[in-house]
């Protein structure tokens, strides 16, 4: 079994050509499932419960600002690598792109790699005594094999 500690990296893009997303400073990921219940005659207990719907969404906080991260984040008109300008229009939404989260800890390294996600909140909140730190939500859905995700635990124990 492998113990996990500390935040680790977040990578984002088509596979081979993913960027990090430099500095993470926290990054959740949470798996939700809504189930529907079955309740016979004055039973206490459901008789039986069943999933039917599932959701994988998490957001991340980075603090090195970069125009690609952005772009890769929120979309755009006309960007190309390396611009520091991205020129958003009442018609832009944000793209789908795969995101990994790798983790090693003593040389056991956990890798989760979400396979289609897109943005679906982007905060920057500006302080005095802080950096300026972005954070986004995410919504991981079905590629076109239909997975969703990959889990390398690292540890066969």
């Amino acid at each position: 079994m492998a113990i996990q500690f500390g935040i680790g990296t977040l990578l984002a893009g088509p596979h081979g050509a993913e960027m990090e997303f430099g500095c993470v400073q926290n990054t959740s990921i949470d798996f939700s499932f809504d189930r529907a219940q079955l309740y016979c005659g004055s039973s206490l207990y459901a008789k039986d419960v069943r999933v039917h719907t599932a959701t994988i969404s998490g957001k991340a906080a980075f603090a090195e600002i970069d125009g690609e991260a952005f772009y890769k984040l929120l979309g755009g008109d006309n960007y190309t690598a390396g611009d520091s300008n991205i020129i958003l229009s009442q018609t832009t939404s944000p793209s789908a792109f795969r995101m990994r989260l790798i983790k090693t800890t003593d040389t056991t390294t956990m890798i989760l790699t979400l396979l289609q996600v897109r943005t679906d909140s982007l905060s920057i909140s500006m302080e005095r005594t802080n950096h300026i730190i972005p954070d986004f939500g995410f919504t991981a859905f079905a590629d076109t094999n239909g997975n969703v995700a990959t889990f390398d635990l690292g540890d066969p124990s």
